[in-house]
């Protein structure tokens, strides 16, 4: 350990940085060379976001030894521009400084708030967000507070779309940018990550319970974006169905308008709606894009550039309202090198035995070049040694950890261990701060597995990277436009995201998911089964491509729920959309109550699975004498489940996604996806690995294609095993470390 009053070792020269892509993977380069693409991070909670502090420096330096250089720190323009316009960059230059101490050969990132201080906020009332359903809570202005307290509720912000607030900070981040970079700090400066909204992740305010923003700024904002989408009043009179519409007269959607009567709003009707959120996620967009291309043309070196961008998963049904649907935007801008978010939450993503998993579609975010980061914030429990379960602690966070840093790698992809416990955070209950002095991931055996985890991502970053998977998920941001989007409106989407996913990972398959957008620049051969799940909106382009480029090889399409209801080219929802884009002749059905589907004797289960305790409209089902009937509405004997056979693929309807495995696993199976082994265990497999997690251990045969399966004997709990995918050969192979030798080689 360093202490402060010894010398600081600058670097001697500034470093340059990119993100280039090497192996099919997007790679971090810092003066031309690549590094591993795992970071320790320092949270901007109180007691613990200071880098120059005991305990984070304690950290900074554990993970320094295990060979994890790159360190991402938070500052806001809170702590540098003050309200008599003097400007103080001593905080910044500390907090590089504190690693450095410890970390001579650290390269650094900072994670750079552009929300307006506290004295700006309060100066400028009339750019404050406003809520459609409900007034502003009063926040707790007293004692140390986090950069992003309280961001999750209806409190006072300023407008994502407020003109005066990007002027004005845009001109204070360029000073920062310029008076910084001649600092002899600035030359570990390796990133900086833009970040503003609902924790910095680019959420509207108060989005995960409540409606923005019908302030005067969105409001002026969206009547200038339909002058530019519409060209003239008259045109959009024509697309809105108003003969009295005016640019001047536009306002954000109430409450009650923005209400639909069932799952889809109706595109003609609703268009002032569609339209509308689609401008507000266009506004957030902008900003991004403005704040990573002022950082590109003001840093005078090359430096990388991220945000939090392209949550699709786990957002709890509020992806209108604050999500992130202008993914392929954000994708396209030259200036953003890496997107990030925290990892899934729920459901099933966290606890031991569950799968781990990214809020995005990656592969998407990988074809574009970008990097992705997780952020893995859900820490392992710390063993200690005086413990009477040490040693199935420690068997469990190896267990933990491998299965979440896995994950990543076999995407071609990186993550950030986050570390709340050094500010002394109760993760169980948030009340009261923990005794002892370490981190989330202080313990020798945690960070040993760090180690050979970074080890064995340098060896097969060598290798070219690959998918091993067979399926193929494909989703859609703009469907997002057209469906339900107030708290709760909207069952299936979720289920079709979240769940249906996690019904693969319990399936046994190995999958990949993208983007509709994407989907032609993906290699199909590799894909025995394309799952289209919710791509409620397409157009006749989209439709066609499909046609001519998936339906074919033998393959297996999956169309859940309304595979393009709302055709996007001329505005319209309807049925026989749905019927000629699946290839199955389909008809709506009317229930007053909830649909309860029986699964037929095709399926591993013949029970019944309903998806909400109230009526879903609109409801389809198949009624087309060439399609095998697999399940019925329990109530009707509708025909809910079919499947299709034709000459160059197979087609199936699957009316409503279930929260169950079943009938999806049972789905693949037929489909002849392969499985790697018994459900109970979870796989990742790409970049040479082939991963296994699984809670309960044991005798176990992991099935890698076209070998002899691998058979191996685990301890019963939990474990984590990487493989060779070629060989077969396990590459970690070690599930815990006993109080003896902990003692004997970590003693010091």
């Amino acid at each position: 350990m360093r202490y402060a009053s010894d010398p600081i070792h600058f670097p001697s020269s500034a470093r340059a940085s990119s993100v280039e892509t090497v192996n099919g993977r997007p790679t971090i380069h810092i003066d031309g060379t690549p590094y591993p693409p795992m970071v320790y991070s320092l949270t901007d909670v109180p007691s613990g976001r200071w880098s120059w502090e005991e305990l984070p420096q304690h950290n900074i330096a554990r993970f320094c030894e295990k060979g994890i250089q790159l360190v991402q720190l938070d500052i806001s323009l809170q702590h540098i521009w003050k309200e008599d316009g003097s400007f103080d960059l001593s905080l910044a230059r500390h907090q590089i400084a504190g690693v450095l101490e410890v970390c001579p050969s650290a390269n650094v990132i900072f994670r750079f708030h552009v929300r307006a201080p506290l004295w700006w906020l309060k100066a400028h009332p009339e750019e404050w967000v406003v809520y459609s359903d409900t007034d502003y809570i009063d926040e707790q202005s007293y004692g140390l507070l986090r950069i992003i307290e309280h961001d999750n509720n209806p409190v006072r912000r300023v407008s994502m779309a407020s003109r005066l607030w990007r002027d004005e900070i845009t001109i204070q981040f360029k000073r920062f940018l310029k008076e910084f970079s001649v600092t002899p700090e600035s030359r570990a400066l390796v990133g900086i990550q833009v970040a503003n909204g609902v924790y910095g992740e680019w959420h509207n305010w108060g989005f995960f319970d409540h409606e923005p923003d019908v302030s005067a700024p969105m409001t002026a904002a969206f009547q200038e974006w339909l002058k530019e989408k519409y060209g003239n009043v008259d045109t959009l009179r024509e697309a809105w169905g108003k003969p009295n519409a005016d640019f001047s007269t536009a306002r954000a959607p109430s409450t009650e308008e923005r209400r639909t009567d069932g799952i889809f709003r109706d595109p003609k009707k609703q268009a002032a709606v569609v339209d509308f959120y689609d401008c507000m996620h266009q506004v957030t967009a902008e900003n991004i894009i403005h704040f990573a291309e002022t950082v590109k043309e003001t840093w005078p070196r090359p430096i990388i550039v991220g945000t939090f961008y392209g949550y699709y998963f786990s957002c709890f049904g509020r992806h209108a309202a604050g999500g992130h649907l202008q993914l392929q935007r954000v994708l396209a801008c030259d200036a953003i090198d890496y997107l990030s978010g925290p990892q899934a939450y729920e459901p099933e993503a966290i606890e031991l035995g569950d799968p781990y998993r990214s809020r995005s579609l990656i592969d998407s975010v990988r074809m574009h070049g970008k990097l992705w980061l997780d952020e893995m914030d859900c820490e392992p429990k710390n063993p200690i040694l005086k413990d009477a379960d040490y040693e199935e602690r420690v068997q469990q966070s190896v267990a933990d950890v491998r299965r979440n840093t896995a994950f990543s790698l076999t995407k071609g992809m990186g993550l950030w261990y986050y570390d709340f416990n050094v500010s002394g955070v109760d993760l169980d209950n948030y009340t009261h701060p923990l005794s002892g002095s370490q981190g989330n991931w202080d313990h020798p055996v945690i960070l040993h597995e760090i180690e050979r985890l970074r080890e064995l991502q340098t060896a097969f970053a060598k290798r070219p990277h690959s998918s091993m998977a067979d399926v193929l998920m494909v989703y859609d941001t703009d469907s997002f436009y057209y469906t339900a989007s107030l708290v709760n409106s909207d069952p299936v989407s979720p289920a079709l995201l979240d769940h249906l996913t996690l019904a693969a990972f319990r399936s046994g398959v190995i999958f990949d998911t993208i983007h509709l957008d994407d989907l032609p620049k993906v290699d199909l051969s590799r894909y025995r089964v394309v799952a289209f799940c919710n791509t409620f909106a397409t157009r006749s382009e989209e439709r066609e491509w499909i046609a001519q480029n998936v339906a074919t090889d033998g393959r297996h399409l999956l169309w859940f729920y309304a595979p393009g209801f709302i055709d996007q080219s001329s505005q319209t929802a309807s049925l026989q959309h749905v019927s000629k884009l699946s290839g199955i002749t389909l008809k709506q059905i009317s229930l007053a109550h909830s649909p309860e589907i029986q699964l037929g004797d095709s399926f591993e289960s013949q029970s019944s699975y309903t998806l909400s305790e109230s009526p879903i409209s609109p409801l389809f089902a198949a009624e087309d004498y060439e399609a095998d009937t697999l399940a019925t509405f329990k109530s009707t004997g509708d025909t809910a489940i079919a499947r299709k056979t034709k000459p160059n693929h197979t087609s199936w309807f699957i009316s409503l996604p279930s929260k169950e495995t079943e009938p999806f696993r049972s789905i693949l199976q037929h489909c002849g996806a392969h499985s790697y082994g018994e459900p109970d265990a979870v796989f990742y497999g790409g970049s040479g690995m082939l991963v296994m997690h699984t809670l309960t251990g044991g005798p176990r045969e992991i099935r890698l294609p076209n070998r002899e399966p691998v058979q191996l004997d685990l301890p019963a709990g939990p474990a984590t095993v990487i493989l060779d995918s070629e060989t077969g050969e396990v590459l970690l192979n070690k599930y815990g470390v006993d109080r003896e030798e902990l003692i004997e080689n970590y003693s010091s």
